[in-house]
Parts: structure tokens; C-alpha cells; sequence
């Protein structure tokens, strides 16, 4: 997961989407020489028909990508399409004839965990020529139409851009053209923005509910003459209220993969809507009451297969490695006192839990997550605050998790938060990590950032609610 990560770093960047579309972070188009230290050079450019277009799959493709699939209840594992028919528990596919040979991807999702059909590059594509143009493809449906379906350009979550389609479709049982302005796509809350300058999987649908269909002919184009799914202005779909953004709709699940590939899966992918209730707190086990915890907030207590990092309630039953990953920080005022830990920002700086010579082997919770209760005083300049762990191998300046004010508000109130661990580390860095977690704001616009954390742990398991949406629920104490 290349990634605010429900949380962010150097290598996604926004460029600027049309007046209409808002969001804090858009699609980035930079082409430049230059290559900002952390981000990824521009990628290679693919070759392009007379008019511009490039057909990623169907009759005629003329780019190096190949179909494949990826299932959620099969730890996000990726397997080719081919002629061979392929099973996965949470999709299934094949290639199919229709208008030539394999030219067309006939796929089942089950309705069991998220499944997802893709297009992945070997190597990453320069794509920045497309920033104002679309993504164009036929879908026949042949079920019912899921209530949710996202269409998103990936680098592994959370580093993807997205746009819901299920209200596009007609499912007249005929192949149905959708179009999409790529300006449109934007990360749901939790991820960031596509750079379209290094793209590694151009093609991205995902679904957590039980859908068949087949798919062909997906290109991308400089312009169109179709009816797109959305206004490329406004980025309102037809008939909807231009007051309303129809990318960051509370009832659209913005792709459910936290890790819809074990790069993507910052434990769930965020192309799919895991479902949570509204009431019920990710980041505690649902048949613990927060009332009995101990601790700041009343911590609930951990169990054995947990590892303490920083904890103020019971770890007793846990594995504490505590000792080994001290708190630290620099470029601002940090203090630890009262199981509290507090960053005052007034420039770049962070915060982190780690040292020199950490290298413990957490890979036991590379499908898990991280569970931290966190209180923001002040953004100050920053966005966000960007949030990961490092290996020993370095850190990985893509994948992290993206934490704004939409998710924990600078109110100075505590929330408690479920971070998948895919989108806070890869998952190769897991067997030894140096910074069991590291906290910082947007570089060089750190000042004024102020914020507090305590009741840091690490868990095997994804709550079967958790919400990418709301990945964070305020503690009423």
C-alpha cells in the first residue's frame, strides 16, 4: 500500500481538479524533471493511437498491463485472468471472445468480501497526459446492480483516486458505455491522491457486494464526444443537488480495500464499504464495554494476541514492547507525562515510537491493525497529519494514512482509531521495524500543529465493522 494513508505521503501530490470538483487533494499531473525528494520519478509514457487513446484491454490494447484479480477474503491476494477460469473466495474470472480473442473479462463477485477486477503495469505508467480526459469502458451487468461499485486509478491503497458508477448503470442486460473525467476521481476519506505521473494499476473496480458481469474495451481518452457519468465541471452526477459532492457522499463507500492490494490493503480496501454501524467503535472490541477499560480514556484491555506499544489500561494478557519503542520527536516541543504523549509544532517535525536500534518482527499484524486514541488541539498549516511505521530497511515515504480534520476534528476531544497496518507500512518491512509508529504534519507546513496520543497497540485481526469511512469514533467518557 503506496499511500493520508483512512491516513499519506510525498509520493501522491495534488494537482488541481476543475473549479467545481473540491477536495483537499486531486489527481497530480506533474511531468517535471525535477523529482521532489521522497516521490517516485514520472513513470513510462505508453505509446497512443492516432487520436490519443490508449486501450489498456479489449480488441486492439496497445499498453503492457495485465487483467488480474484480487479478493479480499484471500489476505488480498492477486491472481492473472486468463483463458483458465480463476477462483478466488471473493471473485471469480475468466477471458472470454466477444469482439475478438480474450478481449473481454467475464467476472462473478460472490458478495463475499471485497472483489476486485484490475489492470496492473509492471512498471508504472506515465499517464499525466490524461489529467483532463477520461476513462471509457463496456460493462454488460448480468445480476442485480450493487449498491456500491468504485472505479478507482490505484498505486496500492491509499494511494488511489476514485468515482462511485453503481448509479450509472442501467442494467439493461446490453453493453452499457461508461465514461469518467479523470479530473472527477479523488480520494475518499482515508486515502490520497493519485500522481498521474507514476501509475501502476490504470483500471481498478471494486465491489463487496455480490455482482456478475463482463467487462471490455477499457481505454483512456483526451476527449469524448459521449455523455460522461458525471459532469466534468461539477463532477455532479445527473440530477443530483450541485450542492452535494457526489465523491464524498456519507453513503457511498469510498472502495473498501485498505489494502485492496496487499498493496492495497491497509487491512480493507477502500474500494469497498466493510459496513460498520454508526454506533458501534472500530477501534474496541465490540463485546468489550469502554466503561470497564483502566487507564486514560479507560483503555480497554488487550489480550494476548495484542502487542502493547504505548498503553495505559491493562496489557497484562499482551505482549509489551514498550521498552522497545520509547517515544521521540524533533523539531518541536514533545512531552510524556500522565501515559499522554504531546507534539507542539512550530515548523517540520514529528513524532514517533522507535529507536536506532528497534527490529522487532511485527509481520503477525501485517493483516491487522493499529489501534491509537488521538487528540488534535490545532492542523495550524497543515492539511493533515500523516501517519505510518518504518522498517528497518528505511521508511517508505508512499504508504501512510492521511488523518484531517473530516475524520478526528481539532476539537481537543480524544477519539479512538483503527488503522489498517498495510496502510501504514508494506508488508515486506513488517519482519523488523525500526518506528512502530511515526506522526507528522504536511512537510513545511507544519506550524501551529499541535496534538496528543496515547493507547497504542497492535491487533491480528480487522474488526469485521471497521469502516475506512470512519475509521476513528469519538470517546465519550
Amino acid at each position: 500500500m503506496n499511500a493520508t494513508k483512512k491516513g499519506l505521503l510525498a509520493s501522491l501530490i495534488a494537482a488541481a481538479l476543475l473549479s467545481g470538483c473540491g477536495g483537499d487533494e486531486n489527481i497530480s499531473s506533474s511531468n517535471g524533471s525535477e523529482t521532489p525528494p521522497g516521490e517516485t520519478p514520472p513513470g513510462e509514457t505508453p505509446p497512443g493511437g492516432g487520436d490519443g487513446a490508449l486501450l489498456l484491454f479489449g480488441v486492439g490494447a496497445n499498453a503492457s498491463v495485465t487483467p488480474n484479480i484480487q479478493s479480499e477474503k484471500d489476505n488480498w491476494n492477486l491472481q492473472p485472468v486468463t483463458a483458465t477460469p480463476v477462483a478466488m473466495t471473493s471473485i471469480s474470472a475468466v477471458l472470454i471472445n466477444n469482439a475478438g480473442t480474450d478481449d473481454t473479462a467475464d467476472v462473478q463477485v460472490p458478495g463475499d468480501g471485497d472483489g476486485t477486477f484490475m489492470l496492473k503495469s509492471d512498471t508504472p505508467l506515465n499517464l499525466s497526459k490524461y489529467a483532463s480526459g477520461f476513462i471509457e469502458f463496456q460493462l454488460r451487468t448480468k445480476s442485480a446492480i450493487p449498491e456500491v461499485l468504485n472505479v478507482s486509478i490505484d498505486n496500492e491503497y491509499p494511494n488511489r483516486s476514485s468515482l462511485p458508477i453503481a448509479s450509472a448503470l442501467a442494467n439493461t442486460g446490453d453493453w452499457e458505455t461508461l465514461t469518467l473525467p479523470i479530473n472527477c476521481m479523488k480520494p475518499f476519506p482515508g486515502a490520497t491522491a493519485i500522481n498521474l505521473a507514476t501509475v501502476g494499476t490504470p483500471f481498478h473496480l471494486a465491489t463487496k457486494d455480490a455482482f456478475s458481469y463482463e467487462i471490455t474495451n477499457i481505454k483512456y481518452l483526451l476527449t469524448t464526444t459521449a455523455k460522461p457519468v458525471v459532469d466534468p465541471i461539477t463532477c455532479e452526477a445527473p440530477g443530483t443537488d450541485p450542492d452535494t459532492d457526489p465523491g464524498t457522499d456519507p453513503d457511498t463507500d469510498p472502495g473498501t480495500n485498505p489494502g485492496t492490494d496487499p498493496g492495497t490493503n491497509p487491512g480493507t480496501d477502500p474500494g469497498t464499504d466493510p459496513g460498520t454501524d454508526p454506533d458501534t467503535d472500530p477501534g474496541t472490541d465490540p463485546d468489550t464495554d469502554p466503561g470497564t477499560g483502566s487507564g486514560v480514556n479507560n483503555a480497554p484491555a488487550l489480550v494476548n494476541t495484542d502487542t502493547a506499544l504505548y498503553y495505559s489500561g491493562d496489557k497484562s494478557q499482551a505482549v509489551d514492547r514498550s521498552a522497545d519503542y520509547p517515544a521521540a520527536g524533533f523539531g518541536g516541543t514533545l512531552t510524556d507525562e500522565n501515559q499522554i504523549v504531546t507534539i507542539d509544532l512550530p515548523g517540520n517535525g514529528g513524532v514517533f515510537l522507535g529507536s536506532d536500534s528497534a527490529s522487532a518482527d511485527l509481520s503477525a499484524y501485517q493483516a491487522g491493525t493499529l489501534q491509537i486514541d488521538l487528540k488534535v488541539s490545532s492542523y495550524g498549516d497543515s492539511p493533515n497529519i500523516q501517519i505510518r511505521m518504518d522498517g528497518t530497511a528505511g521508511p517508505d515515504y508512499g504508504t501512510f494514512f492521511t488523518m484531517d480534520s473530516n475524520i478526528v476534528p481539532d476539537d481537543d476531544s480524544w477519539y479512538r482509531c483503527t488503522l489498517p497496518v498495510a496502510a501504514l507500512i508494506p508488508g515486506a518491512n513488517t519482519s523488523s521495524v525500526q518506528k512502530a509508529i511515526y506522526m507528522s504534519g504536511a512537510w513545511d507546513s507544519m506550524a501551529g500543529l499541535r496534538f496528543a496520543f496515547t493507547n497504542v497497540a497492535l491487533k491480528t485481526a480487522i474488526p469485521a465493522d471497521f469502516d475506512i469511512n470512519q475509521p476513528c469514533q469519538k470517546i465519550d467518557l
